[in-house]
């Protein structure tokens, strides 16, 4: 962050073009699919990097504080019921030609479906820790630092979030042969 702090925006446009779609999915996952609201809290968020520079703390890699910052503002958006849930079905379009690859999509669309219901259904600090881990790939101990909870507590909604899921989309097992 050093780098806007001497002007330097090549390196802020270089992070935008390495974070944002990250970030923007995160936060798309963390709002209930409301895709406008990603979308301005996104920009709010690069607005904040860009005013406050001084904001980052250099003891800490810039990817974890970032998504730290994401995360709280979407802590915030849907604390302040500003969040809607999104009822759209999924799209299924450009796969005409193969059918078991066009079966495939839309198994997977209707699992993606499935999974952000089964998400929207979760305590707000469960989905966090979920996404946190399992589509942002985070370790338990950033996801701990985060979240300003303990390592024990990351781990504990770890299994009690994915057990509940497990439940929940118990449908889409396969078929278990004899």
């Amino acid at each position: 962050m050093v780098f806007i702090q001497k002007h330097e925006y090549k390196a802020f446009d270089e992070l935008h073009a390495r974070y944002s779609k990250r970030l923007l999915h995160f936060m798309f996952k963390m709002l209930n699919n409301d895709e406008a609201k990603a979308q301005d809290l996104l920009q709010d968020l690069f607005m904040k990097i860009v005013e406050r520079p001084h904001m980052f703390d250099t003891s800490k890699k810039f990817f974890t504080w970032v998504f730290t910052v994401a995360a709280n503002m979407c802590r915030t958006a849907h604390r302040d019921n500003r969040v809607e849930i999104s009822t759209d079905e999924p799209e299924v379009s450009g796969i005409r030609n193969n059918v078991e690859e066009l079966i495939a999509h839309f198994d997977a669309k209707v699992f993606d479906q499935h999974l952000g219901r089964a998400l929207e259904n979760l305590q707000y600090e469960q989905k966090e820790t979920f996404l946190l881990r399992f589509q942002e790939g985070f370790s338990i101990q950033e996801i701990s630092e985060m979240m300003n909870c303990s390592l024990g507590t990351v781990k504990s909604r770890i299994y009690y979030t994915t057990r509940k899921l497990a439940s929940d989309l118990q449908e889409f097992k396969p078929l278990l042969k004899k």
